[in-house]
């Protein structure tokens, strides 16, 4: 008998994941949606073949509406965001309404400028992708060698932050099979430097799989429970388009739940049918008649973050796909009710998910 839950969603997203642009200045070779091989005629969606960008007034339309509900706001999902044109504005217009926000980046456009002014307008978080120590390595996870611009980079931020709260600054590392090894140095080298240090396990193409990543094995593998994402979070591509969740966002062929720009809205899309279908599914642990979630793992990040201590690092976890070390000394400027870092969401109650204990890892 399939287990009936009662997750439930509010009226608006909690979390907004807004892409400005979908170009991105790399080609990094294990990027699912910009490397060489994904830029091949062949493979390259047509999504990404011509480039959408959203306009200083699409951002404000997006935040006059879902600006007074305070969602967590992350500024990217498959591109680089610091080259979007709308970056500085978009900026401005989420601390106007007091949301808190988060971007990831590649870091090589962390000049001067761009630092002093997310310090200027006490940006919550920054967290820049590294994946390696040696230039060898970052040559197979970023297709360049420029470590050492990427480690001024990273400092020049930390450096005009200087005593101001925010932002706050991570690094993040995807693990793979060529870079593991240099796991302990990427997490001494930067534990004296950054706030937060984020290994994220790679999410295999289309469909993640969970038993790929280090140490997870099928037998090991919990109960399934709905995707916290279609309770939770709003994907809004640079087209307008909604997509389901992160994951669905990345397909080559992705489905639109509806467009915030053609259908109405955020809150008349986030309500809409597709997204009502999606939910109920899921609460009816009939998930298997949704073909991107048949054979998906992802769901395993709505379980509970596991929390434990060391001397130096506050580490937390959702699930293997996910590992924060927190810097003891450097915790001031995180504040754990907002969901910085997706790190946690205070005490929102989404329902019998929130009940069970996260995936022992």
């Amino acid at each position: 008998m399939k287990k009936i839950f009662n997750t439930t969603a509010d009226q608006m997203p909690n979390i907004l994941r807004l892409e400005l642009t979908n170009t991105c200045n790399m080609s990094c070779p294990h990027c699912r949606h910009h490397s060489p091989e994904k830029k091949l005629p062949e493979n390259y969606p047509e999504y990404y073949k011509h480039a959408s960008h959203i306009s200083d007034n699409q951002v404000k339309q997006i935040f006059d509406e879902i600006g007074p509900y305070k969602p967590s706001v992350t500024l990217n999902v498959a591109n680089e965001t610091l080259v979007a044109k709308s970056f500085k504005f978009a900026v401005k217009e989420l601390k106007k309404h007091d949301c808190s926000g988060t971007f990831n980046t590649n870091g090589l456009l962390l000049n001067n400028d761009m630092c002093e002014f997310l310090v200027e307008n006490e940006f919550d978080s920054v967290n820049i992708s590294i994946d390696a120590v040696k230039k060898e390595t970052l040559k197979k996870a970023r297709g360049i060698t420029a470590i050492d611009k990427l480690i001024r980079n990273v400092k020049r931020l930390v450096e005009i932050r200087g005593d101001n709260k925010f932002p706050r600054v991570g690094v993040t590392f995807v693990i793979m099979p060529y870079n593991e090894k240099e796991i302990p140095e990427f997490l001494n080298f930067w534990k004296n430097i950054v706030d937060v240090i984020r290994f994220t396990g790679y999410i295999t193409d289309k469909q993640p799989d969970m038993t790929v990543l280090p140490g997870v094995v099928q037998e090991k593998i919990p109960a399934r429970i709905p995707c916290k994402q279609i309770f939770r979070d709003i994907v809004i591509r640079a087209n307008g388009d909604v997509t389901p969740c992160v994951i669905t966002s990345e397909a080559p062929q992705y489905i639109s739940m509806g467009n915030v720009f053609k259908d109405g809205g955020i809150k008349k899309v986030w309500n809409g049918k597709k997204f009502l279908e999606w939910r109920n599914n899921h609460n009816k642990s009939c998930w298997d008649d949704i073909s991107y979630c048949k054979g998906c793992h992802y769901w395993v990040e709505s379980y509970k973050v596991k929390e434990k201590e060391t001397d130096e690092f506050l580490i937390r976890s959702p699930s293997p796909y996910t590992v924060f070390y927190n810097v003891k000394k450097k915790l001031q400027n995180w504040d754990r009710e907002k969901l910085i870092d997706r790190q946690g969401f205070g005490e929102k109650n989404f329902g019998a998910i929130d009940s069970i204990a996260n995936y022992d890892i």
